[in-house]
């Protein structure tokens, strides 16, 4: 049940977000993102206090919401053709350095390679089947981009149109004996796969963070969404840390099978739960096998 504090906290937060998104809207006639000062007084609350509050609740900082906000404003401008430039005069920002280290921090892509949407880079991209069914694998020459499960929901061509809708003119080399390559060192039942590969992931400072902490629990070890969240130092941030685990974009090397409710159920899983339980069963086999 939840509690009178966490609905007030709630209302915060929405008050707060609908602010922030008008101040940073492209309809806007400024784009100067107001500072914590400005965004606690128009709260009446002090801004230690919602600070506070909105880290708790978000996982991230008003601050750092606001950088997500213009990320994704300043994306959209690029993306319509506009230069970099003219991007972040569009943006108030001083200079183009400003924008270049806002992309790259949440984005990992230089506004140069957003502009180019992709174009100049090479994706090796296949399917292969892995002890637990139709694996999907893509490869930059920075380490693996995405490893996914076919689903109900999610064919190689839904997949594949994924990546295209993030690097439109990204060029795509199918190969299934590379993906299929590929698929066999990380299952095999005999190595410790996930050092073998190196892996070219794009999210926000807290998804990454996130992400390498569940690269910290070992086959067999399971942590509920309080403990990742505890692990990373936000320990109120638990719907925070559970919307970044569904966003995991690379099956198994990022363990988000290891996540499980607080009480003791598994839980969803982004690529189906009884393929969830498979990988439990399958990996306390191998735990066993190594003893």
């Amino acid at each position: 049940m939840k509690s009178p504090e966490s609905d007030k906290n709630f209302q915060l937060i929405e008050k707060a977000i609908r602010y922030l998104e008008h101040c940073v809207s492209p309809t806007t006639e400024t784009d100067t993102a107001p500072s914590l000062a400005d965004l606690a007084k128009t709260l009446d609350i002090s801004p230690t206090h919602l600070q506070r509050v909105f880290t708790s609740w978000a996982g991230i900082s008003p601050k750092q919401f606001v950088m997500c906000l213009q990320k994704d404003h300043a994306r959209q401008l690029i993306q319509t053709g506009l230069s970099t430039l003219s991007t972040s005069n569009e943006m108030g920002f001083r200079s183009t350095s400003k924008l270049h280290r806002l992309l790259v921090q949440f984005e990992a892509m230089t506004p140069g390679e957003i502009k180019s949407q992709g174009a100049g880079l090479t994706f090796s991209i296949g399917q292969g089947e892995s002890p637990f069914g139709q694996a999907f694998v893509c490869l930059s020459n920075k380490g693996i981009n995405s490893l996914e499960f076919q689903t109900e929901n999610l064919s190689y061509e839904q997949w594949r149109q994924g990546i295209l809708q993030l690097y439109p003119k990204v060029q795509l080399i199918q190969s299934d004996p590379v993906a299929l390559q590929v698929i066999e060192q990380i299952f095999h039942p005999h190595q410790d796969a996930t050092a073998s590969f190196g892996l070219h992931l794009r999210g926000t400072p807290f998804q990454l963070q996130v992400w390498q902490a569940l690269m910290h629990l070992p086959p067999g070890h399971l942590a509920s969404y309080q403990q990742l969240a505890a692990f990373i130092g936000k320990p109120a941030a638990c719907r925070a840390v559970g919307s970044a685990v569904a966003k995991n974009p690379i099956a198994y090397l990022i363990p988000c099978h290891r996540v499980i409710q607080a009480t003791g159920e598994l839980g969803n899983y982004r690529w189906d739960s009884t393929r969830k339980k498979a990988l439990h069963i399958w990996e306390q086999g191998l735990i066993t096998t190594r003893r």
